[in-house]
This record gives structure tokens, sequence and C-alpha cells, in this order.
């Protein structure tokens, strides 16, 4: 009997090893794929009023991503409509303000803005009601923010027979070592490469709902057909330390350039050099991406006659 209790119990000690989950290794983001959010201020306008009214428009702008924005790199502008017939600015307005946003363990409510477009007041041709959508665009530079632990190994230190205390295989990536942003690192991947090199391979994705551009361009230049086309898709690494290399859109190897997304994706391929030290040995690689970023929102309104 006591023969019995005891394998019943080595078995139960198994099965609940077995089940056991590891927990998931924390990195130092909160993660996800928010940004700068936009959204018309309740009441701002109404959706329904007579010809004769003004209505302000204001917008306001919150930042649920881990990047702060400085004064001046946020602008919003209004668009859709002839603006000139509702007495409303068409060209971008810059947010005067600094929005912060979130920080592990630091700051869990990001920065928020509130933008006054205007007074809406039409003053065109007015038959019966007129219905018409009000549209708003958000346009700011953002960062995203990436730390990996790489295994630094190669073909000649694994043939030399050096102790192996990390591994290539298997994904590196998670949600929380990459901070929350539209531009998403989704997969990071190690292969051997020669016999004394490692290679990378980043799969970098715009998660948002918005477009994407290069981190220099000018908002109101993406309004123009040729720039904005030249521009579109286009985010800016750098990866450190400098002696990884990768292949940038124009071809060349560099630690820092471009990367050209394609229907929303592209991998990065990169290299690093590995030193035969008698064992491989884990490396931490960071990742910056920069980039501007647009999103927009409408709201139907309907004019009646006074």
């Amino acid at each position: 009997m006591k023969k019995l209790l005891f394998v019943v119990l080595v078995l139960a000690l198994v099965f609940i090893a077995g089940c056991k989950k590891e927990a998931p290794e924390d990195g130092p983001f909160l993660g996800g794929s928010s940004g700068v959010s936009i959204a018309f201020q309740e009441g701002a306008p109404i959706s329904e009023f007579v010809v004769s009214d003004s209505i302000p428009i204001r917008v306001i702008l919150k930042n649920s991503g881990e990047n702060d924005i400085e004064s001046g790199k946020t602008e919003v502008k209004l668009y859709g409509l002839a603006m000139q017939e509702y007495g409303l600015d068409e060209t971008y307005k810059p947010v005067t303000q600094k929005i912060i946003g979130l920080q592990k363990n630091v700051v869990e409510e990001g920065g928020e803005a509130v933008v006054d477009m205007g007074i809406l007041k039409y003053t065109g041709v007015y038959s019966n009601s007129l219905e018409p959508v009000l549209r708003a665009k958000v346009c700011y530079q953002y960062q995203t923010k990436s730390t990996i632990t790489a295994c630094a190994t190669s073909r000649e230190v694994i043939e030399a027979g050096g102790e192996s205390i990390c591994s290539v295989d298997g994904e590196k990536i998670s949600s929380t070592k990459v901070s929350s942003s539209p531009i998403q690192i989704t997969s990071f991947t190690e292969q051997l490469s020669g016999k004394d090199s490692v290679t990378f391979r980043m799969d970098i994705e715009n998660k948002g709902l918005g477009e994407l551009y290069k981190e220099d361009s000018t908002c109101s230049s993406l309004d123009i057909p040729i720039t904005k086309s030249d521009s579109q898709d286009k985010v800016k690494f750098t990866v450190t330390p400098e002696d990884i290399t990768c292949t940038t859109y124009e071809g060349t190897q560099s630690n820092k350039g471009y990367v050209k997304l394609e229907a929303g994706k592209k991998t990065l391929i990169c290299t690093m050099k590995v030193q035969n030290a008698g064992s491989n040995y884990e490396r931490q690689v960071n990742v910056e991406l920069d980039f501007k970023y647009t999103e927009s929102i409408s709201k139907q309104l309907k004019i009646l006659e006074g």
C-alpha cells in the first residue's frame, strides 16, 4: 500500500512539474501598437445645427505610446471641404506643448492636448439642408525602441568545441521588448552565417491604423503627391552596437539607414561578426525606428435652414 502511495505521489509531482509554465521574460517596455490618437472633442462640433450658427471645432490628441513628443513635433489640420466656405483654415496647425508618453512603472497615463481648430461658420450656397463630412488629420514624429538579447555564436566557435551558454534557435522578440508604437518589430530570429558571423532577421510592421512616412518629412509636403510617394512607408533604423551592419533600402551596408515597407511589412537583415572567445556569449542589441505618422478621423454634420 505504501509503495502504491509513493508511486502515485511521484507521478503527481511529475505531472505538476510538466504542467508548470515558465514566467514570461519581462522586458523594459509595456508594449503594444498605440501611438497618438485623434478625436473631435465632445460637442465641438455638434452634429446638427442651423446655417446661421457659429460652431467651435476642437480635437483631442492622446499619446498612448511609449515615446514623448516634444513641442512642435505634432501638427493637426482640417480637410475634405472647401474650407473657405466654412470659415476654417486648411493649413497644418502645430501643437505647442509636449505630449508625454507612457513609461513602464513610472507613467501610467499618456499626455493629452486639446487643439482649437477655429469656428465653423458656413457662408457658401445653401439649399434645403447640407450634410458635409468634416475630417481632421494628425501628423507626428515618433520613435520605436527595442532591446533584444541575441546569441553571439558562429560555426567557428561550435566546431572548436567551445562552451555553449546560449542558442541562436527560436524567437528572440516579445511584446515587452518593444516599446508601444504603431511601427513594431514583430520578429527577431538568428542563423549562422559563414564561419565567424551570425545573421539577424527583423520583421518591421505597421500595426497602427494610419500611414507611415520618413521621419524628416514635413507634414505639409505629404499633401503633395510626388513628395508623399517618395517618403511613404520608409522607416529610419539605427542598430547598436555599431559593428552590426544591415542592408539598407539603398542597398548599402550600415548600422543605420532606411527600410521601405511593402504591404505594411519588411524584413531587415543584419550581420554581426562573432569573436572566438572559447564559447558563445549573449549580446544586447538595441534598435531604434524613427518615422512620421499620420492618422485621420471624420464626422458627419447636418446644416439646417435657420
